[in-house]
């Protein structure tokens, strides 16, 4: 499978390319990005940790197999040969200091509506292809993506899966059981308004109830922590290790099929059509996934107050698209 990362000299991006090169090193990643001597050294660096990723030196044939890095001039995705499978569109204007706090989201739209734009141009050179968006904020940059190309909404995919780790992480905490026991999907907005859907809450497997101050408290811990990471790392680390991971595990997923066989759904922000009555702008749904992206937008039976969260993330998203 061929990786292309927009935006690909960033800490997220260049830590998504070396995630997912020791994840599976047969993968072919091309760094595309404005910055080229940057993102040239990523390419570099994270082809020569591959050595020890597959515990060199190894045979000739099991060599063969092994993708390689490179990286390309933000104009130049179109002459890419073979053409991506998939991109992740990770392109960003720089953080200021203080971005810090959930204020920070209305800024981050303002300064990469442009850098949107000019991606799609240089993306209508090539076919139609998945695109998982990890660009804040995420549903609202998905959305006016989607917008601009006019591929299939399937193949917009807005990242939104740390939340659902972070939840895990939390109701462990307060259950005292290990997070990785625990499935709490997420829907909603990549932001203040998330929505964890408890009803759906299963703890070694089994249903689990939380009361209302423990739900409200998953819900504050997860809309907060990722700004008190930033404030005690600096705004432009971000929280690179989880996203990154995540988005290791969604592309391995769609480089195998997709999910559909198995139907393991996941909570990812794509473009609305009708379900759950809303249209018009993303926000995180269950989806199953193929090859090509989204192949089935899920409609879970929701608890009533679940519905209303998820319809006033909706209205939140759609009163900041303007295209």
């Amino acid at each position: 499978m061929h990786v292309a990362i927009i935006g690909g000299a960033s800490t997220i991006g260049s830590t998504v390319a070396y995630t997912l090169a020791s994840a599976d090193p047969t993968f072919e990643i091309t760094l595309v990005d404005k910055a080229e001597e940057p993102a040239w050294a990523h390419a570099v660096d994270v082809t020569h940790s591959v050595f020890h990723t597959v515990d060199a030196p190894v045979d000739g044939e099991t060599a063969g197999s092994l993708g390689t890095v490179r990286a390309v001039g933000a104009d130049e995705i179109g002459d890419l040969d073979p053409q991506p499978d998939l991109a992740v569109f990770t392109a960003a204007a720089p953080r200021p200091d203080d971005a810090t706090d959930t204020d920070a989201r209305e800024a981050e739209l303002e300064a990469n509506r442009g850098i949107v734009d000019d991606v799609a141009e240089q993306l209508r050179s090539i076919d139609p292809i998945p695109i998982l968006v990890m660009t804040n904020p995420i549903d609202r940059i998905t959305y006016r993506l989607w917008r601009r190309l006019e591929w299939p909404r399937g193949h917009f995919l807005g990242y939104s899966l740390s939340e659902t780790a972070r939840t895990a992480h939390r109701i462990g905490e307060l259950r005292d059981v290990d997070p990785e026991t625990v499935y709490c999907p997420v829907m909603g907005e990549h932001g203040n308004g998330i929505v964890p859907i408890f009803s759906k809450l299963r703890i070694d497997g089994e249903p689990a109830t939380l009361s209302a101050d423990e739900r409200a408290d998953v819900r504050e811990y997860v809309r907060e922590i990722p700004f008190e990471i930033a404030k005690r790392r600096g705004a432009a680390e971000t929280s690179r290790w989880v996203t990154s991971a995540g988005t290791s595990r969604l592309i391995r997923t769609i480089a195998d099929g997709g999910s559909g066989d198995t139907g393991t759904p996941v909570c990812l922000s794509t473009p609305v059509d009708g379900e759950y009555g809303l249209s018009e702008g993303c926000l995180s749904v269950p989806v199953t996934l193929s090859a090509d992206g989204a192949d089935e937008i899920l409609e879970w039976d929701l608890a009533d107050d679940e519905r209303e969260r998820l319809a006033a993330a909706h209205e939140r998203i759609r009163s900041d698209l303007q295209l």
